[in-house]
Parts: structure tokens; C-alpha cells; sequence
């Protein structure tokens, strides 16, 4: 038995033996043996420079691009009159995640999450006066993880939190750059020529017929391009992340994406009530819109419908700066090598619920959307209503990516559903956000009278209000996504909810325990 194992070494001679002489006379199996080790011991030596280097060439890029105020309003998502086809060619080329939703419905905290893939509990970080770096000197973003392991990492426009400190990544391959020159809410011509009229009327809006590089995305997308020349020509793989302003208010964008919608095609307000039963609690006094508490205007239709064709423009000009940048990778031939990923840092309200802005856990703040496109993996074109939320972006990306992910991470991979959309890896996902919706006027000292928290699960939404110091319950919802998925209806309080509401608030609690400072 031993003597027919090494007749694979029949063939292998040395010095006076004959290669291919099936007859050799002096079989020694212990050459073959050291024939063999020998064969082993350079192609170890040669690793190195081989297999390791096919395996940083594999390593995929990631493009990561988030949208300041984005909701659910594209063609992808179903919404009939949106103007959004790039996006919906992403969409048509990876996985849309129809159920996803960011951590708190403001874009510092929110992108602080993400970004670090921690909950804003964990953090500490709920206003826009506390950065993420004062507080966790030594925090790891998507970016500087990549980088850790090998890519060449950037940040382009507004990707972690906003403008000033928040700005500074810390450790990125090249310093993160955000205007190009322009400020974020303003046009602006070469040689400071004057602008074209305004043909809009609301204070939110305005309409000029200007060429899209009078605004700040428009130069955020064509350095991203710029920027993807020059990596397409290095070794290594890249982490691109550009932040894109619109669909953010003001809503001043070109003249032409205003004309891609008529007024009249503009939707009228779905549900401009306030949910029946719902707390005084649960809403806010619409500071980002309607101005402040002690001289707020009121909208009249002509206004809300403005307003409404302003976020509709304001969202196909983000569109098609994006598109310049997906047409860039598909260019450059990096599209096969390259994961895509597209977010909303919180979603926005535009008059449902009597709520203009966000900072509400409704699902028009609550829900974002997500696609991914990952080559190789899943179908392509695919929708699932998985539970997803923004957090689990950062431990997917190192998935696909094939790094270890960071220690700190509270989130979920969701490669399981790329791979099939009818999995899920998770029954519920997390929304909060306080009240005073924005109570850090006191300072960055101050702290929150009260957290809200919402819990969302395949069927219900359901919400508690708990005083921020004690912990007790002041306020509680209850929407039953499944018949009444506009949340017109406060269950809690009626006889359906006593059976329903107490595994729901067990898991609530759970979630919040482990997500505590």
C-alpha cells in the first residue's frame, strides 16, 4: 500500500535518473519526500510576493455616499412622481432595503452612529453642540478602519457630521475637503457674476436658471471624479466617501430640476393630521421650515406645494450629481471591483402629520433609504423588507470587504440578506431622539428633558417617551404598520395594545439597556 502512494513520483528523477522512466531501478520514496518539501518551501517563500498580492488586488473599493435629508421619495421606492434615475440604476444593480432606519432623525448624531457604528446612547451624542472626537478621542470611523487595512481612504463634501470641528476625520489618506469654494446654501457664478432672477416665491426656495456647478454638490461630485482618476491608477483599493448636501433644505437648486416637475403633478399632502390619539410630545414646533416658536409663519397651499416642488428638485439635482460620479466608475472600469452604498443620514417630513422638517420617530424621519451594490453577490435588482438600520452599514462594508471587523461595533452584517432577500438578521431596529427636539440651545452641556425611543419591527411601531433623568414612562405609541402603515392611529391605550405592548417594551428595554454610556 505504501509503494503505490509514491508511484505519483514516478516521474520525478534527479542527476543520472531519466525523467518519464516508469522502470526506474532505484525507486527511493524518501526523495520523492524531499523533492516535494523542497517544491514546498519556495512556493512559501514566494507567497509574499504572490497570493498576497492577489489578495490585495481582490480587496473590493468601496464608494460611499450619503444624502443629507433623503426619504423614501424615489422611483426606487415607488414614489410615482420622483425624478430619480440614477439612483434607480443603482438600485437596479444591487439590493434596496425597503425597511432601514437611521438612529436618530438629525444629521450630527445620526452620521456619529453611523459612521462609527455605535448607537447614539452608547455615544453620548444627541445635539449638534457635542462632536464626536471630543468625546471619543480615540473613536474609528469607516474611513480610518479602511485604512487600517490597507486602502487608500477620503472624504469628500459632508460625510461625519457638519461644518468646523466635526469636519476633521482625524487620520484620513489625504485631509477630508468639503466646499471646493462654495458654501453649502448658496449659488455662486465665476468672477461673482450676478445671478439670474429667482423665480420662486417661498423664503426656502429658490429657482435660477443657473449651470449645476454654480452649487456646492456639483463641485463635491466633480472633485469625487477627479479623485477616482487618480485611484483607478493605484495598486491599492479605495474608501471613497462623499457626502451629498441636497436634498437638505434651502431648496435652491437649478433652474432645469425644478422643470422636471409640474406643480400641479406635485402631490397634495397624504395624512396632514396629526395621528389620532398621538402625545403633544411626539411633535416639535417645525423650527427648520416654518422659523422659530415666537415668529413662526404659516404655509399656505400655494407655499406647501412649493415647498414640497423644491425638496422634489432639490432631490433629482442630488441625483444627477450622483450620477456623474456612478457614470465616473462605470468609465474608469471600476464598476466590477467596487461596492456601492447609498444613504439617507434621516429622513424628512414635508407636511404629513403636521410635522414640516424632522426630529420625529415617525416613519418619515425614521426611515431611510439604503441600497447596496455589491458585484458578485446576490441578485441583482433586488427588494427585501428585512429590518436594516444605518449602524449595521459599517460591519456589512468590512464583510464585503473581507477585514475583521472593529471591536466596538453594535451592529449586524447584513451580507446574509445581499445573499438572499428573503433572510433577516435582525427582528427590530432602533429610532430615538429628545425633546426638547432641540434643546441644545442650553449649550454643549446641556442634556434633554426627555428621550423618545422607538421600536420598529416587521408590524408595529411602537414608542415610548421616558423622562431622560429617571427613566420613567411619560408617553406611549403605537402604530400597527401592517393595516395602518401612514401611522394615523395611536393604539396605545386601546384593548388591542394590552396584549401587544408588553413583549414590545421588553425588547425596547433590552435594546436600550445594552446601548447605555
Amino acid at each position: 500500500m505504501r509503494n503505490s502512494c509514491w508511484r505519483k513520483c514516478d516521474h520525478v528523477v534527479s542527476n543520472d535518473k531519466k525523467i518519464g522512466n516508469k522502470k526506474m531501478k532505484n525507486r527511493n520514496p524518501f526523495f520523492c519526500l524531499q523533492f516535494f518539501c523542497r517544491i514546498v518551501f519556495i512556493a512559501l517563500l514566494l507567497t509574499p510576493l504572490t497570493t498576497l498580492q492577489a489578495a490585495d488586488a481582490k480587496k473590493p473599493n468601496v464608494l460611499f455616499v450619503v444624502f443629507d435629508d433623503l426619504n423614501n421619495r424615489l422611483g426606487c421606492y415607488g414614489d410615482p412622481v420622483a425624478k430619480s434615475p440614477n439612483l434607480d440604476r443603482l438600485a437596479a444593480r444591487g439590493t434596496v432595503f425597503t425597511r432601514n432606519f437611521c438612529q436618530q432623525p438629525i444629521c450630527g448624531p445620526s452620521r456619529a452612529s453611523f459612521m462609527s457604528g455605535r448607537r447614539p446612547d452608547s455615544l453620548g451624542i444627541w445635539s449638534m453642540t457635542k462632536y464626536l472626537y471630543d468625546l471619543h478621542p480615540d473613536a474609528v470611523t469607516m474611513p480610518q478602519w479602511f485604512m487600517q487595512h490597507g486602502y487608500t481612504a477620503m472624504s469628500i463634501g459632508k460625510v461625519l457630521g457638519g461644518y468646523g470641528k466635526e469636519a476633521d476625520f482625524k487620520t484620513l489618506s489625504v485631509p477630508d475637503r468639503r466646499t471646493g469654494g462654495k458654501t453649502k446654501d448658496e449659488f455662486a457664478l465665476p468672477n461673482s457674476s450676478p445671478l439670474p432672477p429667482n423665480l420662486a416665491k417661498d423664503l426656502l426656495c429658490e429657482n435660477r436658471d443657473v449651470p449645476d456647478d454654480a452649487c456646492f454638490d456639483a463641485v463635491s461630485a466633480s472633485l469625487a471624479i477627479t479623485e477616482l482618476r487618480a485611484l483607478a491608477k493605484k495598486p491599492e483599493p479605495f474608501f471613497l466617501a462623499l457626502g451629498i448636501f441636497k436634498p437638505h433644505s434651502p431648496y435652491k437648486v437649478p433652474k432645469r430640476y425644478w422643470d422636471m416637475y409640474r406643480r400641479e403633478d406635485i402631490p397634495a399632502i397624504e395624512t396632514p393630521a396629526r395621528p389620532r390619539n398621538a402625545p403633544e410630545i411626539a411633535f416639535h414646533a417645525n423650527h427648520e421650515v416654518l422659523g422659530e416658536p415666537t415668529a413662526q409663519r404659516t404655509l399656505n397651499e400655494e407655499a406647501r406645494r412649493e415647498i414640497r416642488h423644491g425638496y422634489y428638485a432639490a432631490m433629482s439635482f442630488a441625483d444627477a450629481q450622483f450620477g456623474r460620479v456612478l457614470d465616473a466608475l462605470d468609465e474608469l472600469k471600476l464598476r466590477d471591483n467596487t461596492i456601492v452604498v447609498i444613504i439617507g443620514d434621516n429622513g424628512f417630513h414635508l407636511g404629513e402629520h403636521d410635522v414640516w422638517g424632522k426630529m420625529t420617530l415617525f416613519g418619515w424621519d425614521a426611515r431611510v433609504p439604503l441600497i447596496i451594490s455589491a458585484p458578485g453577490i446576490g441578485k441583482v435588482g433586488a427588494k427585501t423588507s428585512a429590518i436594516s438600520e444605518l449602524i449595521d452599514v459599517f460591519p456589512t462594508l468590512t464583510d464585503l470587504s473581507g477585514l475583521p471587523p472593529p471591536p466596538q461595533l453594535e451592529a449586524t452584517s447584513l451580507v446574509p440578506v445581499l445573499k438572499d432577500a428573503c433572510a433577516s438578521v435582525k427582528t427590530a431596529a432602533l429610532t430615538q431622539h429628545p425633546r426638547p427636539a432641540l434643546y441644545w440651545g442650553g449649550g454643549p452641556q446641556a442634556l434633554p428633558q426627555v428621550m423618545g425611543y422607538a421600536l420598529k419591527t416587521d408590524r408595529w411601531s411602537y414608542h415610548e417617551w421616558r423622562d431622560f433623568k429617571t427613566g420613567s414612562v411619560v408617553a406611549t405609541e403605537l402604530y400597527d404598520e401592517k393595516t395602518d402603515p401612514l401611522e394615523t392611529v395611536n393604539l396605545a391605550g386601546t384593548e388591542e395594545a394590552k396584549a401587544v405592548i408588553p413583549p414590545l417594551a421588553a425588547q425596547l428595554n433590552a435594546m436600550t439597556k445594552r446601548t447605555k454610556p
